[in-house]
C-alpha cells in the first residue's frame, strides 16, 4: 500500500475478494480491498487527482458505484474488471469525443473495408509480434534457444500468405522455446491454443498468470485505443474472432512479450517472492486459483516492465546522437496506436508495429 499522499511507482491497485468496492464519499475515492475474509477490509481514500493508481484492477464479486465511474473516468483513470480466474469482463475507459476522433474512426472503417490495406496490417502486425518474440528470446543469451530463434526468423522473413497459419506456427515453436526458460516445477510445456482469443482455461502457474498478464496489456491497449477516438470493435488481424475488442487484440500482438518477461522474472527469482505452492490452488475443475499477494507481487512486477525504457525512433522530444529518443515500453504501446491512426486516415503511408 502506498504511503497517503505520495505516489507509488507501481500506478496499479489490485481488489479482490467479496464485498470489494470502489465509491465516492466526501469527494474522495474509496477503494474497499477484502481479499481476506477473516481479517478487517483494507481501505484507501483519495481525492482522485492524487491518487497514485493509474489503473485499478478489480477481480471477485464486488460493486462499483456509478459516481466513482464518473469520477475516474473524468481523470483518466481506467478500472479493467476479471472473472477469478483472470479472464476480461471488461474495460473501463473514457472515451474521447472529437472531430478528430471522428476521423480517425472513418479513416479505420474504410481501411477495414480495403483488402489491401487490412493484408498489410495483418501482416506488420504479425511480423512485428515475430520480431518481439525474437528479441525477447535472444536477450536471455541462452544457447539452447537459438535452433527455435533462427526458425521464428525464418518464418518471418518468408512470412507465407496464410498468416493465420504462420501466426499457429510461430507461436508454438515461441512457446516451446518459452517453457525451457522455465523452472521445471512448475510443469509448463505449452500455452493453451493460439488461434483462439479466449484463453479462460489454465490449469497451471505459467498460463494463468500469463492470463492476467495478457488482460491488463489489453486493458492499456484499450485505454489507448478508446482514448484517441478509434473504435475498438473494427479489428483487422481478429477479425474474424469472437474477441469483443478485436483491435485491442491486434495491437497488443507486438508487445505481448511483455506479459512473458514480467511472468518469466516472477518465477525465476530467488527473494522473498518467490512462489510456493500455498499460493495457488486447484478448483475440481482442474482451474487454478491464485492467492491474493502471488498476484498482487505479479501485476507489480508487470507495471514496472511496461515502465522499462529502450531507445526509440520518435520525432518529438530529446533525442540521442543516433536519433533515438528513450521511451518506456508503454509508451510505445500509445505511439503505436497513435501511428494506426495516423495510416488509417493517410496521414502516414506505412505502419510499423512497435519499432521493436
Amino acid at each position: 500500500m502506498p504511503t497517503k499522499e505520495r505516489r507509488n511507482h507501481y500506478n496499479i491497485k489490485f481488489l479482490k475478494g467479496y464485498g470489494h468496492s470502489i465509491k465516492v464519499k466526501d469527494s474522495k475515492i474509496i477503494l474497499t480491498d477484502n481479499h481476506d475474509p477473516f481479517s478487517k477490509p483494507e481501505i484507501e481514500s483519495w481525492y482522485v487527482n492524487k491518487m497514485p493508481y493509474e489503473k485499478i484492477v478489480c477481480s471477485g464479486k464486488g460493486y462499483i458505484s456509478t459516481e466513482a465511474l464518473a469520477l475516474l473516468s473524468q481523470n483518466n483513470r481506467s478500472v479493467i474488471l476479471l472473472d477469478t480466474y483472470g479472464k476480461p469482463i471488461t474495460y473501463l475507459n473514457p472515451v474521447r469525443e472529437s472531430t478528430t476522433a471522428t476521423k480517425y474512426r472513418i479513416g479505420q472503417y474504410d481501411t477495414f473495408r480495403d483488402e489491401s490495406k487490412q493484408k498489410y496490417l495483418v501482416r506488420q502486425i504479425t511480423k512485428a509480434k515475430i520480431t518481439s518474440q525474437i528479441k525477447f528470446l535472444e536477450s536471455q543469451n541462452d544457447f539452447e534457444l537459438l535452433e527455435g530463434i533462427e526458425k521464428l526468423k525464418n518464418h518471418r522473413d518468408t512470412m507465407s500468405e496464410n498468416i493465420l497459419h504462420t501466426e499457429a506456427v510461430t507461436s508454438r515453436i515461441y512457446f516451446r522455446e518459452y517453457s525451457k526458460l522455465i523452472p521445471e516445477r512448475f510443469e509448463f510445456d505449452s500455452r493453451n491454443s493460439p488461434l483462439r482469443v479466449r484463453k479462460d482455461k489454465a490449469s497451471n502457474v505459467v498460463n494463468g498468470l500469463l492470463n492476467y498478464g495478457y488482460t491488463v496489456l489489453a486493458g492499456e491497449i484499450s485505454k489507448f485505443v478508446n482514448g484517441i477516438g478509434l473504435d475498438a470493435y473494427y479489428g483487422f488481424s481478429h477479425r474474424n474472432h469472437s474477441s469483443f475488442q478485436s483491435l485491442v487484440y491486434d495491437l497488443m500482438e507486438p508487445f505481448r512479450w511483455l506479459v512473458d518477461c514480467a511472468v518469466l522474472s516472477l518465477l525465476t527469482q530467488k527473494s522473498r517472492h518467490r512462489i510456493s505452492k500455498k499460493q495457488y490452488s486447484h478448483t475440481k475443475e482442474g482451474k487454478i486459483v491464485f492467492e491474493y499477494e502471488l498476484i498482487r507481487w505479479f501485476l507489480e512486477g508487470l507495471e514496472r516492465t511496461f515502465q522499462k525504457e529502450r531507445p526509440y525512433r520518435f520525432n518529438h522530444g530529446k533525442q540521442r546522437p543516433d536519433g533515438l529518443l528513450m521511451c518506456q515500453e508503454i509508451t510505445i504501446a500509445k505511439l503505436t496506436v497513435q501511428n494506426l491512426a495516423d495510416y488509417c486516415c493517410g496521414y502516414s503511408k506505412s505502419f510499423l508495429a512497435s519499432n521493436h
